[in-house]
């Protein structure tokens, strides 16, 4: 973050070691990190689930900015091609450089296009967009979220024609004939495609091509989300960004043996339990296969807890079988469906959560016999939210709080300055969740109880923009004078009165409030302290994400 110098503090967070993650690339002093217990993170370069060490920061997963391999090379492997010749690098790109290809339908009777497969998280929101440029063909589609919803465009009018159901489309027109095409899809399925096509006509899509009509492509974009954001090229691999480090709570899990199935802990009711599956954590036969003899075969842990709020959760791979797949917290009362969002190729997380009771006792059920699922990490937590998986063996295991904090001396000015953060939840509750503390209860960024953004001096609170999403999101707040403010992705400023003072304690703690709880259960990197108050138009410029 850059917004005129004064910057005192700058801790990236991000990084391939533990003395990168707890780094200060400006500022006095040096962060302090502990947990007194291992964790486990989301490896993001293998994607499965790793042990971290007692003491040690977490990196886990990854931030994609475009899910797509090769956005600017049509020509690529990744990129099927049908009834088409792709050229490569012949016309002037948005970005000013000759690096847009063009595609040219041949003679056959068939649909002429290039797409891409992709997989999607079942039922969260998608955008895909591409830049486009007439040729002489006056009609185009693009298939997304599937290569059976198809959308046209017209480039002579600059508008859609056929639009698939649930796509939401826009165009933007662009210098140089260039269109920005923003296809978005609120819930999208397990995988599918996006791409685009030459057409002969509206709502045609397979037609006998003439070998000569030609369109130009450039800068293909899949992200999660229904926000467009700024375009990103990727290469052989999808385009990331880290997330930054995980700060957790304090939690529990309560199962026993959350790994091996085949303990007498779980109760099989026509089920067969094996351990023998190679687990999220890539480790051979550390995770169990559960087999169903019988129709509705369960397995299930009961546990002895006074009545409150429990979350449980439990990793699913489907291994023989198309039946329904469900999870119970209360001894199948109540069942969740999770079927639609398994696969045979990945690993599934399902999650009851938030249920209020006593005894809890969790665990799944196959309706179909001779189907057989791979399951892992099971878990439960006295909890609204379930957390990062806690293994266990025999007995509940406990994985203490993150706690990460710098000295505030020489690094934080109460009666003026400013704070940035890009910040993530794991989880979309109500509740109050830190992401950077200047003292005891004086939050320069936070998420506030009722789901929004919030700054607080210790006295005055400001709430800004609404905050109801687990997205990535570039937070910056200002106190100066007698005004509190925060602006979240550089949308609307918020104000609200300053007392004068945000209260600057020994320490700055970031994750979590100054003494201890409200942790983010989240991700947080590149925090950022100034000793001056930047402009309304710095602030909207550095946390602007189009």
């Amino acid at each position: 973050m850059e917004i005129g110098g004064g910057i005192t503090l700058l801790m990236p967070l991000v990084g391939v070691n533990q003395a990168d993650l707890k780094k200060l690339d400006k500022g006095t002093g040096s962060a302090t990190f502990t947990r007194a217990t291992t964790a486990t993170r989301l490896n993001p370069d293998t994607n499965q689930v790793a042990s971290v060490a007692s003491g040690d920061a977490r990196e886990d997963g990854r931030k994609y900015l475009n899910l797509l391999e090769y956005s600017e090379d049509i020509s690529q492997g990744s990129w099927s091609k049908q009834a088409i010749s792709v050229a490569s690098n012949v016309v002037v790109a948005p970005n000013g450089k000759q690096t847009a290809d063009s595609i040219k339908e041949d003679s056959t009777n068939n649909y002429h296009y290039m797409d891409q497969s992709v997989s999607y998280v079942y039922g969260r929101p998608y955008t895909f967009s591409i830049y486009l440029k007439k040729g002489n063909k006056t009609w185009c589609w693009l298939d997304f979220p599937t290569n059976a919803l198809l959308t046209w465009f017209n480039f002579d009018t600059g508008q859609f024609g056929q639009i698939a159901v649930g796509v939401t489309a826009s165009a933007t027109s662009l210098a140089g004939g260039w269109y920005r095409i923003d296809l978005k899809y609120a819930s999208a399925p397990a995988s599918g495609h996006v791409g685009a096509g030459l057409a002969s006509a509206n709502g045609v899509g397979s037609y006998t091509g003439n070998g000569t009509d030609y369109m130009y492509l450039w800068g293909a974009k899949l992200e999660e989300g229904s926000s467009v954001t700024r375009y990103k090229k990727s290469g052989s691999s999808p385009a990331y960004a880290p997330k930054g480090v995980l700060i957790e709570g304090q939690r529990t899990n309560l199962l026993l043996y959350s790994r091996n199935m085949t303990n007498a802990a779980w109760t099989k009711t026509n089920m067969t339990a094996a351990l023998d599956q190679t687990g999220e954590d890539g480790a051979a036969n550390s995770a169990s296969s559960l087999l169903a003899t019988l129709a509705n075969a369960t397995c299930l842990q009961a546990l002895t807890q006074a009545s409150n709020q429990f979350s449980g959760s439990i990793s699913i791979m489907r291994l023989i079988g198309t039946g329904a797949v469900s999870i119970t917290l209360d001894g199948g009362a109540t069942w969740v469906d999770v079927t639609s969002s398994l696969s045979t190729l990945v690993w599934y997380r399902a999650l009851k959560e938030n249920q209020t009771l006593a005894n809890p006792s969790f665990g799944i059920k196959l309706a179909t016999s001779g189907d057989k699922v791979a399951v892992d990490y099971a878990g439960v937590e006295q909890a609204v939210f379930a957390s990062s998986r806690i293994p266990t063996t025999s007995a509940a295991v406990t994985r203490n709080a993150d706690v990460l904090t710098v000295p505030s001396s020489g690094n934080a000015i109460g009666t003026l300055g400013s704070c940035f953060a890009v910040v993530s939840l794991n989880q979309n509750v109500a509740d109050y969740f830190y992401a950077i503390d200047l003292g005891l209860s004086s939050p320069s960024i936070a998420h506030y109880v009722t789901q929004y953004f919030y700054a607080r001096d210790g006295v005055n609170s400001v709430v800004g923009a609404a905050w109801i999403d687990l997205l990535t999101h570039h937070v910056v707040s200002r106190w100066s004078g007698s005004t509190l403010s925060i602006m979240a992705d550089g949308g609307t400023l918020y104000n609200g009165t300053f007392d004068g003072d945000m209260n600057v304690s020994v320490n700055l703690t970031i994750g979590a409030n100054g003494s201890g709880g409200n942790e983010l259960f989240g991700h947080i990197k590149y925090p950022t302290i100034y000793n001056r108050a930047p402009t309304d138009a710095e602030m909207q410029a550095v946390t602007a994400t189009t």
